[in-house]
């Protein structure tokens, strides 16, 4: 049976796209946490530098002495070259540096030890003596004083001859640190810090401000993008001018339409975190742009703990748990909304109810004002913290908001997972509060 395999220049450019797609998700995240970069940055780059401001400065300095065989001697490459390197670990042996301690003030045989280094110069007879110090004339008279003492220290038994060839000089640079190397590696160090850091922050602070992110952590719809509420008590719905006011039409428009081949009466409206600044104004100004088009609209809150949208709120007075429990009709309770084709149940005295009333008689209430509203729009709990939007949900659909900055992507997605965990219907999703671009901002001033 023939099998297929993929064209290596569809392969490759799959592999570019996938590479040019990493680049691209790294410059997001990147720019996303700018300020940490720059802060841990400049934190790391600082320190570096404040290192070398405060390193001890070393100096070097080298002598050279020629080691040559003597006549008598008998020719013999490998055992030369192995004397040569046993002449040049003399120059840091401990019998020769007592020798040159007892010379020098201020240092120790075993100092010496760890500041002196001898080395054959490769493909010469030289040997060279390295002497890193604190103290460059030091250094220099260091290594005169071990190559002068290396004839007396002859492993061979007179077999060579030496002559110094270079005597040591006081340097006039230090050697260590090495600046240009530090500095590069400290660049380097403190890139990668900063990208750590950006990566760790984002993982832990991260928020929910693009759409296209909204739509990718929730696998829903996104149905309307709004701006941060001006007034978090308005009705822009009801205002031509007000900077919300296309949005809100967007997302009627866009409501009307994922439900128009599978309508569904109630749509159940709940924030994907609890930390939702503002509850109930997304349900008043969407149910306030649909009866601006001639649907009867009748909007539910149930949510028995949190704060909400004015125009939800009846304190004192009856509403939802209080029909559902029989201690009133429901023209007792419903109220005139912002227009008069909105309606509004407020809460009523739900802390006086069972909780058990909404899975035992929402759906009743329902039927009951079938006749009388074309939608019915419920401002449930945060799905995080109740489940009451999935009691409700169960009898239409669900619209997730997600307040912009406020909530972390993996909390989105748990949401979504759970609710279609259920089976529930989730018409789509809401990115409610987000910055006005400049664009915006620039003409609404003129």
């Amino acid at each position: 049976m023939p099998t297929t395999s993929l064209d290596p220049i569809e392969h490759d450019g799959a592999r570019t796209l996938t590479v040019r797609g990493g680049l691209r998700a790294a410059g997001a995240l990147l720019w996303r946490r700018k300020w940490v970069v720059l802060l841990v940055f400049a934190l790391v780059a600082n320190v570096v530098a404040a290192g070398l401001v405060l390193a001890e400065r070393e100096y070097t300095a080298t002598a050279r002495i020629a080691v040559t065989p003597k006549a008598e001697l008998p020719p013999s490459a490998v055992s030369y070259n192995d004397l040569l390197g046993t002449i040049a670990d003399v120059a840091a042996s401990r019998p020769l540096l007592d020798e040159v301690a007892g010379k020098i003030s201020g240092r120790s045989a075993p100092r010496l030890a760890d500041e002196v280094r001898g080395e054959v110069v490769e493909g010469t007879v030289i040997v060279q003596v390295s002497v890193r110090d604190t103290d460059p004339d030091k250094a220099a008279r260091i290594a005169n004083l071990v190559v002068e003492a290396l004839p007396a220290h002859d492993p061979s038994n007179g077999s060579f001859d030496y002559h110094v060839t270079e005597s040591a000089v006081a340097p006039d640079t230090f050697s260590s640190p090495n600046i240009p190397l530090t500095s590069l590696a400290g660049l380097v160090l403190a890139l990668l810090l900063a990208a750590a850091a950006a990566v760790a922050a984002d993982r832990m602070f991260r928020t929910v401000t693009d759409p296209d992110e909204m739509g990718e952590v929730s696998e829903t719809t996104v149905l309307g993008v709004i701006p941060k509420p001006a007034d978090p008590d308005g009705v822009p719905a009801l205002e031509l001018d007000a900077e919300e006011f296309q949005s809100i039409r967007a997302l009627r428009i866009a409501v009307e339409f994922a439900s128009a081949e599978d309508p569904s009466r109630l749509l159940v409206v709940a924030s994907a975190s609890g930390s939702d600044p503002w509850a109930g104004w997304t349900e008043i100004n969407l149910a306030t742009a649909l009866a601006e088009v001639g649907h009867r609209v009748l909007v539910v809150n149930a949510d028995r703990d949190g704060a909400v949208h004015p125009a939800l709120d009846s304190p004192g007075e009856p509403g939802l748990y209080d029909v559902m429990a029989g201690t009133c009709t429901f023209e007792e309770a419903v109220i005139v909304g912002p227009t008069p084709q909105v309606h509004v149940l407020p809460v009523g005295h739900a802390h006086l109810a069972a909780p058990s009333l909404l899975e035992m008689r929402f759906r009743g209430l329902l039927q009951d004002t079938e006749d009388a509203y074309d939608v019915v729009i419920a401002h449930a709990p945060p799905v995080s913290g109740s489940e009451d939007a999935r009691i409700m949900a169960i009898h239409g659909a669900m619209l997730l908001t997600v307040p912009s900055g406020r909530v972390h992507p993996r909390f989105v997605r748990r949401a979504a997972e759970h609710l279609r965990g259920i089976r529930l219907r989730i018409l789509g999703s809401v990115l409610l509060g987000v910055k006005p671009t400049r664009r915006r901002r620039r003409s609404r001033s003129f």
